[in-house]
């Protein structure tokens, strides 16, 4: 039944507005259209709950409203609205003569207070309470402002009206309770809706909290700025003190004597609610101070504390309604400081321990020098870890941190500001300062008391200077593009190069080629675009060194391949064969062979008019001449001669040739036989000698 009694009230309501309420021309935003954008509506409302709210409980309340508008403004009571309030009256009302005369305006007026004769609080665009209108009680009070009598294009002249209603409204059992308030297009929704609160009801929450202003219990709903077509809900409920939540930056157990302590605080609340804060600060139960404000902060000494004493800080708030709660925090001073010692160190190049005074301000190390700092701290006034930090300029987040022992190590180099790659050739050749970097202390112990030491870091020149070197032939550096050939001279540029302090005159240089020393201790403008060789093929090694005016040395070795000259020159290493070279024997030609030049070639070797496929003939390179081997099978079909030789050509040098390799003749087959028996008795002619003389004749003589 419930069901259908708010389906009917909706109903109602909707019809309402569609016939009966003076509706605006609104664009997709709610707001006055272009058309009407130069009229203005003016005026105010008002809905105030007198009684205080019990659950399941009936109240009383007020509705006020008071609106002004100009009467070009059409409504949708009439035909038309797009043509002005005073056109529609005079078209739909009167007898169309281009004036208002003064039964027009009765005629419209009379049309106008029947439609604004609302009982049901949501209908009249007031409110909605606990999802339930209010009732009025004797109806309302209307006093309406006629239109103006005239022509009607006249846009100076406006209406409107007063109306007043007492509503009654009912609670549920709830304790936060619901206001709705009506946002659907109609005039009154274009004035400003002022909402006040029984004593001690405040404003709680609204999810377009950006349209309400005001205090907690006094407060306004801004309906004409609400971007949706939808009722604006804000929910309200008794009063609470706030919620009072102090903070102290520092953790420790106890505050330092003579340094700040720092509090904020928050005063949890409405939001339409600015609460008063304030802190105070009392000794032994004498108050020393009233400070007003978010933040606290405050030396005890300067308010004549001692150490061992306790501090007493209260922060307060207070609510529009005079409601108040504190948080408050005792705490004892510390008025002793932590002790630390140190043992700061680094490694010399000769391998000893340096021990660096901490006294000193300033610690001068050569660059790249790991520095060793071990602290160590306590607190003579508590068992509580003591906190050791070290940061530094040498980088943005430079930081080390730990309780009673610190040790770590870290090198210290020239900073950005040195000669280096990254600035130009004149700029980096230029001297340059040392650099200096902050090493920054701080031993604190658990109360806040806080020792500081700062150490400056001097970097020397510990780095010879950077080689950079670049070989040229040709105007151009060598690289797998342009090669460095048998008999090239080479121009070595060393312009590059730089020293991170040093200005580039001030530096000292020598080069050695193959152990050959080619210019010692000589200055940048001497060895500086050098013509060295030429070169023959093969792999030579260069070895530059420099010196700064610190004596500090750097030194580059590395190979330079040059390469031999573009062509071909086949060249016979060796021959052999295997077998007789005797007629009708099958023989296996090879020889060995290199190629000293610097291109490819393929060829084929040959006997006589026989040729074996064609192979690869490699080119020679830095590392040496391109050596290959050849081979042939050769069957002697007679006794003439045979000649040797390896034929070939190369497309990329545009060459060919023929190497002679040998010339042999071969024997005859009888000629082997008849020596092969020659040979035979010679041998038994020997072994029969041999005989005789063991066992024959002459083997009894003396």
């Amino acid at each position: 039944m419930n069901r259908n009694k708010s389906t009917s009230v909706l109903l109602i309501f909707l019809i309402f507005i569609s016939i009966f309420s003076m509706n605006v021309n609104a664009d997709s935003d709610d707001s006055i259209n272009d058309e009407n954008s130069m009229y203005s509506i003016n005026g105010h409302s008002k809905f105030i709950i007198h009684d205080d709210i019990f659950p399941n409980s009936q109240f009383n309340s007020t509705w006020e409203l008071s609106i002004t508008l100009s009467d070009q403004i059409g409504t949708e009571l009439l035909d038309n609205p797009e043509l002005g309030l005073r056109a529609q009256i005079d078209i739909h009302l009167g007898n169309s003569d281009g004036l208002i005369d003064l039964n027009e305006s009765i005629s419209f007026d009379n049309l106008f207070r029947l439609g604004r004769n609302w009982t049901n609080s949501e209908i009249g665009g007031c409110c909605i309470f606990d999802y339930n209108p209010l009732y009025t009680v004797n109806g309302i009070n209307l006093e309406t402002n006629p239109v103006s009598l005239g022509p009607i294009e006249s846009n100076n002249t406006e209406w409107g009206w007063n109306e007043s209603a007492e509503l009654i409204g009912l609670s549920d059992n709830r304790i936060t309770r619901i206001l709705d308030f009506p946002r659907f297009g109609s005039l009154i929704e274009e004035i400003p809706l002022n909402v006040i609160l029984p004593s001690d009801w405040e404003y709680t929450y609204s999810a377009m909290e950006e349209i309400i202003e005001g205090n907690p219990g006094n407060f306004f709903v801004n309906r004409s700025e609400a971007n949706v077509a939808s009722n604006i809900r804000v929910t309200i409920s008794p009063n609470f003190p706030p919620n009072a939540l102090g903070f102290r930056e520092s953790s420790g157990s106890m505050i330092p004597l003579s340094t700040p302590t720092n509090y904020y605080g928050v005063c949890e609340d409405s939001n339409l609610d600015a609460n008063q804060q304030w802190w105070t600060l009392s000794n032994n139960g004498t108050l020393v101070e009233i400070y007003y404000g978010d933040r606290f902060s405050f030396t005890p000494e300067d308010y004549g504390y001692l150490g061992g004493q306790v501090v007493s800080i209260v922060m307060h708030c207070k609510d529009w309604f005079n409601s108040t709660s504190t948080w408050y925090e005792n705490i004892v001073i510390d008025s002793i400081f932590p002790i630390w010692d140190s043992v700061i160190s680094y490694v010399d190049q000769s391998g000893e321990t340096i021990f660096l005074d901490s006294n000193d301000d300033t610690f001068s190390i050569r660059s790249d020098t790991f520095v060793s700092f071990n602290i160590t701290a306590n607190d003579p006034n508590s068992e509580f870890p003591t906190d050791i930090t070290i940061v530094s300029d040498k980088t943005s987040n430079y930081y080390h941190n730990s309780k009673d022992t610190l040790d770590f190590s870290d090198v210290f180099y020239q900073n950005e500001d040195v000669n280096g790659m990254h600035l130009n050739l004149s700029e980096r050749h230029l001297s340059k300062n040392q650099t200096s970097w902050s090493i920054n202390l701080s031993v604190s112990d658990n109360a806040g008391n806080t020792l500081t030491r700062q150490w400056d870091i001097l970097v020397l020149d510990g780095s010879g200077p950077t080689i950079v070197p670049d070989l040229i032939i040709n105007n151009n550096s060598i690289s797998s593009t342009n090669l460095a050939r048998n008999g090239d001279s080479i121009i070595i540029s060393l312009s590059q190069s730089f020293d991170d302090l040093d200005a580039i005159e001030d530096t000292s240089w020598s080069l050695t080629i193959d152990d050959v020393i080619i210019v010692e201790n000589v200055s940048m403008e001497i060895i500086d675009k050098m013509v060295l060789g030429p070169f023959d093929s093969g792999t030579h090694v260069f070895s530059i060194d420099s010196y700064d005016s610190s004596d500090n040395h750097q030194n580059l070795a590395f190979g330079l391949a040059i390469s031999p000259n573009v062509g071909v020159n086949i060249e016979m290493l060796s021959t052999n064969h295997e077998g007789k070279i005797v007629e009708g024997n099958s023989v296996l030609f090879s020889a060995t062979l290199q190629n000293t030049r610097a291109s490819p070639a393929a060829g084929q070797f040959c006997v006589n008019n026989q040729c074996g496929p064609f192979i690869g003939v490699p080119a020679a390179n830095s590392n040496g001449p391109g050596v290959f081997n050849v081979e042939l099978n050769y069957e002697l079909v007679n006794s003439d001669a045979i000649d040797i030789y390896f034929q070939w050509s190369s497309e990329t040098a545009n060459q060919s040739g023929i190497i002679e390799i040998n010339s042999i003749t071969v024997e005859p087959y009888w000629q082997s036989t008849i020596q092969t028996v020659f040979f035979v008795f010679i041998a038994l002619s020997f072994i029969v000698i041999g005989a005789n003389r063991l066992w024959g004749v002459d083997s009894q003589r003396p």
